[in-house]
């Protein structure tokens, strides 16, 4: 599975040349070498000071001012068989002095879904939000490889859920939907008073949410106010 995830982020990355908007002006030449070289620090930084190896990465411009994305890849050094794993970086420019403001490095099944739906909405020049604002949004499904194994499909397309009951997000503020229980990865926030469905439960108060049977994150009980069961 996690081949799959990463050869469709590499197919993606490939396919965002098709939408660049040509309109746009390219990013500079001196602004590129400063956002690449700063996110080849993070990936050192991630890596735990192992070397890198880059393979393919390109510099797109944002709608937001001052803002590019670093798409790309990158292997350790000194690893036998290091793999190649798919990256995306945004990075913000406050004057000359180039910062990374998010990076997402598919190491992991999870990460590579997170880099492909990354990859798609960065990796062309004019791409991402144009504002700071966090909104909420429905991630779309993987694209499965034609030639992938009967097995592979069969993983990457699960049958829906029935769900367990429905739940509204507080009035009071919107909530985080993370990546696992307990303290996972925030993925992204979700409006107040926004409804889903109940997937799952865990220790702790824990929910597994989605929609249409489609799991897409947790959410802590006491951020949500039951629908019924």
């Amino acid at each position: 599975m996690r081949a799959a995830v990463a050869l469709a982020a590499l197919i993606a990355l490939a396919a965002c040349k098709e939408h660049r908007a040509t309109s746009l002006v390219p990013v500079p030449e001196e602004r590129q070498l400063a956002a690449r070289t700063a996110v080849e620090a993070s990936l050192q930084s991630r890596l735990r000071g192992q070397g890198t190896r880059p393979r393919g990465v390109q510099v797109f411009s944002q709608a937001l001012r001052d803002t590019v994305a670093v798409c790309g890849r990158s292997a350790m050094t000194g690893v036998a068989d290091s793999r190649l794993i798919p990256y995306v970086a945004v990075v913000s420019f406050e004057g000359e002095a180039a910062r990374v403001a998010n990076l997402v490095f598919g190491a992991t099944g999870p990460e590579a879904s997170r880099v492909f739906v990354e990859m798609v909405d960065r990796c062309f020049d004019g791409g991402g939000p144009a504002t700071t604002r966090v909104t909420a949004r429905i991630y779309p499904p993987l694209p499965v490889p034609a030639a992938a194994e009967p097995e592979i499909l069969a993983e990457a397309r699960p049958e829906p859920a029935r769900p367990l009951g429905t739940v509204t997000v507080s009035a009071r503020s919107p909530a985080n939907l993370r990546s696992a229980s307990h303290g996972g990865e925030v993925i992204r926030s979700l409006p107040a008073s926004s409804t889903l469905e109940v997937i799952g439960e865990a220790p702790g108060g824990w929910y597994q949410v989605g929609q249409s049977g489609r799991p897409m994150g947790w959410v802590h009980g006491s951020v949500l106010e039951p629908r019924g069961r």
